[in-house]
């Protein structure tokens, strides 16, 4: 009686893995839409204030991250809101929270990042090889619902059959719930998985420490690795001759 092998994954960080920023704008956006959103709610709010705020809060995000930890998108907008105005969030409603919400969201699909050219193909490659894929990416102050609208006008949401982001989860690479978390998704024991990123505390450091094997992008991140990678590339181009190798020594 034959059995049936063991499943495979591979698993993707988003930025400077899969896209990389080119756009400028967002930030202006951001600070103009959020304005309106507030003025539409009866609050006047300086846009020095909003724009310190988004940035203040972004710094502590980055933080949090570095030690494994993120909150929900709501709880960020939230944070954003009292830094520029202490007294805003009880003078106004759920729904204009909402609405407030979105202003700080949505720029990102107007000023958005631009996706590697080969990111598509080699995703799809990757997939024809067998392979289940997934994301799993440290995020700021936009929302998995938008990221998640961006990547599928971009074509590559359907290439990926889970998406973890980590204030969807309340969790941050390098802690090992965002990595468990999506290997549990998709069915795939840790030894039978492979993380791709360009981050050597965050994507590789995290992923070894769950037991995956890791792939290194290099070229931007310059510190002394915690943990060796299995694998350096030096572009998105190099992965499906590396998954292969991969497999065959799986």
């Amino acid at each position: 009686m034959t059995t049936n092998p063991a499943p495979h994954a591979v698993t993707f960080d988003l930025w400077l893995t899969l896209m990389f920023e080119e756009s400028t704008g967002r930030h202006e956006l951001r600070v103009n839409d959020g304005v309106n959103a507030l003025a539409d709610s009866g609050i006047a709010v300086d846009p020095q204030a909003l724009g310190d705020a988004i940035r203040t809060v972004g710094r502590t995000t980055s933080a949090e991250h570095d030690r494994g930890f993120d909150r929900p998108f709501e709880e960020r907008m939230a944070q954003i809101l009292d830094a520029a105005h202490p007294t805003a969030r009880a003078a106004i409603t759920d729904t204009q929270f909402e609405a407030f919400s979105r202003a700080i969201d949505e720029p990102f699909l107007v000023h958005s990042p631009t996706i590697y050219p080969e990111a598509q193909s080699v995703l799809r490659d990757v997939r024809d090889k067998g392979v289940r894929t997934a994301l799993i990416s440290n995020v700021g102050s936009t929302s998995p619902d938008v990221y998640r609208r961006f990547l599928d006008r971009e074509g590559i949401g359907s290439e990926l059959e889970y998406l973890t982001f980590s204030n969807q989860i309340a969790s941050a690479k390098p802690a090992a719930e965002m990595f468990t978390h999506t290997l549990e998704q998709l069915g795939v024991a840790p030894e039978n998985a492979l993380h791709v990123g360009d981050n050597l505390h965050a994507d590789i450091g995290g992923a070894k420490d769950v037991g995956m094997s890791a792939v290194w992008i290099k070229g931007h991140d310059q510190r002394e690795p915690r943990v060796r990678p299995d694998y350096t590339i030096s572009g998105l181009s190099e992965l499906p001759d590396v998954v292969d190798r991969w497999l065959e020594g799986s």
